[in-house]
């Protein structure tokens, strides 16, 4: 799928932090989605019901620009001027990223940034 220069990247509402030990890396957790067997299965077997997946570098600083400031195209000029060619061809590396965070609903796209109503916000420790 194509993503239209206008579109407007946004992190839906999640737990997402900085790491404490690496800069600049962002952690993000969401609850796992079972089908009725697994979350059965998953009960039983006491498994674990959500993901920490910490991002790389590039996802990180993605992440981050998806804060419903930036449009698509916005995006890919600001990573090109950060990372270069380390991250040609872009646009098309850009777009995968976005689309697999969109599978996993952790983002959407808008087409004003007006729509976004929701904390886009890093989770707060209590107390730190």
């Amino acid at each position: 799928m194509l993503i239209p220069d206008d579109k407007i990247p946004v992190r839906l509402p999640v737990k997402w932090y900085f790491d404490d030990n690496i800069p600049n890396i962002i952690i993000i957790e969401y609850e796992k989605k079972f089908s009725k067997i697994e979350s059965f299965l998953s009960k039983l077997l006491k498994s674990p019901t959500s993901v920490k997946r910490t991002l790389d570098v590039m996802n990180s600083r993605l992440w981050f620009l998806m804060d419903g400031n930036n449009n698509f195209s916005d995006i890919i000029d600001m990573m090109e001027s950060e990372f270069k060619e380390d991250i040609i061809p872009s646009k098309q590396r850009i777009t995968t990223s976005i689309m697999n965070f969109i599978e996993l609903r952790l983002v959407t796209l808008l087409t004003k940034s007006e729509e976004l109503c929701w904390s886009i916000e890093p989770f707060k420790i209590p107390n730190s």
